[in-house]
C-alpha cells in the first residue's frame, strides 16, 4: 500500500510539474511582458538582498535592519539626485528631444549636396510626421491617448516591479525553499547551489554594469564639454543608460550626440565619434575585464542574436533585460547540463 502511495505521488507531483512548465511556455508565448516583469521583480529581489547581505556581515545588523537601511540609502541617493541634478539634466533631456529634429533636417541637407544624396533624399517622405501621426485630429487623439495609456502601463509595470522586488528581497528563503518543494530531495542541494550561483552572477553582473555605466557617464560628459557639444551632461546620461545593453547600446547613444554635433559642423561630429570610440575602448577593454572578472562570460555573437530575438518578440523591455536573462542561462547550463550531465569541466 505505501509503494502504491509513494507511486501515485510521484506521478501526481510529475503531472503537476508539466502542467506548470506548460503553463509558463503558453505565457511566455501569450504574455512574454508577464515573465519580463517577473524577472524583473526578481532580478530587483536579488540586488536588495546582496546588498544587505553586505551590510548584514559588515556592520552586523540583522538581515531586515540591513535591507531597510538599504532602501533608505537608495531613496536617499535618488532623492539628492533629483534635487541636485534632476532639473538641468530633464531640460537638456528635453532640449536633446527638441534639437534632434533640427539635426536630422540638417543631415538631409548635408546629404543633399550629392547627387546620390539628393536621389536617396527625394524617395522619403518629404514629411514623415504625418505617417506617423496622421492628417486628422481623430488619429493624432489616438496616437495621444496609447502614449498615455503606454505611460501608464510602464508607471504600472514598475510598480509591480518594485512590490515583486520588495516581497521577494524581505524573505528570499520562503521562496526558495518553495521552488524546490518541487524537485526530488536529492537534487535539492545541487538546485540550491545553482540557485546560489546565479543569485551571484546577477548581483555581481549589475554592479559591474553601474561601474561601467558611470565611468561612461563621467567620461563623455567631461569630453563633450571640451568638445563644446550642446547639452553633454543629458547627452552623456543617455549614452550611460544605453551602456546597460550590451554590443548594440553603446550605438545608440551615440546617434543623439552625433546628430548635435553634426549642427556644429561634420567636424565636431567627426570628434564626438572618436571620443565615442575611444571611451567604449577603455570601457570595453578595460573596466569590463577588471569589474567582470569574477563573473560568468558573455560571448559577443550570442549575446547579439539574443539581443536581437529578444528585441523583435518583446520590445524595447525585453531588450533592456536581455542580457541579465541571458547570464543566468547560461549558469543554469554550465551548471547542470555541461558539469552534471555531461561531466566537463569548465
Amino acid at each position: 500500500m505505501t509503494t502504491k502511495h509513494n507511486f501515485n505521488s510521484k506521478v501526481a507531483r510529475a503531472v503537476i510539474i508539466t502542467l506548470l512548465i506548460a503553463s509558463a511556455f503558453a505565457l511566455l508565448l501569450l504574455q512574454p511582458n508577464f515573465f519580463l516583469i517577473l524577472f524583473a521583480g526578481i532580478f530587483l529581489a536579488v540586488l536588495l538582498n546582496y546588498s544587505a547581505s553586505w551590510f548584514n556581515r559588515k556592520i552586523k545588523l540583522s538581515y531586515s535592519l540591513s535591507l531597510l537601511l538599504v532602501l533608505l540609502i537608495l531613496f536617499a541617493v535618488a532623492s539628492t539626485l533629483v534635487l541636485l541634478i534632476g532639473p538641468s539634466v530633464s531640460e537638456q533631456i528635453s532640449k536633446v528631444i527638441e534639437v534632434i529634429p533640427q539635426s536630422i533636417e540638417h543631415l538631409k541637407e548635408t546629404i543633399k549636396q550629392s547627387e546620390i544624396g539628393r536621389k536617396f533624399i527625394n524617395e522619403i517622405p518629404q514629411n514623415p510626421e504625418e505617417i506617423l501621426t496622421g492628417k486628422n485630429s481623430s488619429q493624432i487623439f489616438s496616437q495621444l491617448l496609447g502614449s498615455f495609456t503606454t505611460s501608464i502601463e510602464v508607471l504600472m509595470n514598475s510598480f509591480v516591479i518594485f512590490v515583486i522586488g520588495i516581497f521577494l528581497a524581505f524573505n528570499p528563503s520562503l521562496y526558495k525553499n518553495g521552488l524546490l518543494k518541487l524537485f526530488s530531495t536529492s537534487y535539492q542541494p545541487r538546485l540550491a547551489e545553482v540557485m546560489d550561483r546565479i543569485h551571484e552572477t546577477l548581483s555581481l553582473w549589475m554592479f559591474a554594469k553601474l561601474i561601467s555605466m558611470t565611468v561612461v557617464a563621467i567620461l563623455t560628459a567631461i569630453g563633450l564639454i571640451i568638445l563644446g557639444v550642446p547639452m553633454p551632461i543629458g547627452l552623456a546620461l543617455i549614452a550611460a543608460l544605453f551602456t546597460f545593453i550590451p554590443n548594440i547600446g553603446p550605438f545608440i547613444g551615440l546617434l543623439p550626440a552625433v546628430l548635435i554635433a553634426l549642427m556644429q559642423g561634420t567636424d565636431v561630429a567627426l570628434y564626438v565619434i572618436m571620443l565615442y570610440f575611444a571611451i567604449q575602448v577603455i570601457e570595453s577593454y578595460l573596466i569590463t575585464p577588471i569589474v567582470e572578472k569574477k563573473i560568468v562570460s558573455l560571448p559577443p555573437a550570442l549575446t547579439l542574436l539574443w539581443l536581437i530575438i529578444f528585441g523583435i518578440l518583446t520590445g524595447i523591455f525585453g531588450l533592456i533585460l536581455a542580457a541579465p536573462i541571458l547570464a543566468a542561462i547560461i549558469v543554469f547550463v554550465e551548471e547542470l547540463y555541461v558539469k552534471d550531465y555531461l561531466g566537463n569541466k569548465i
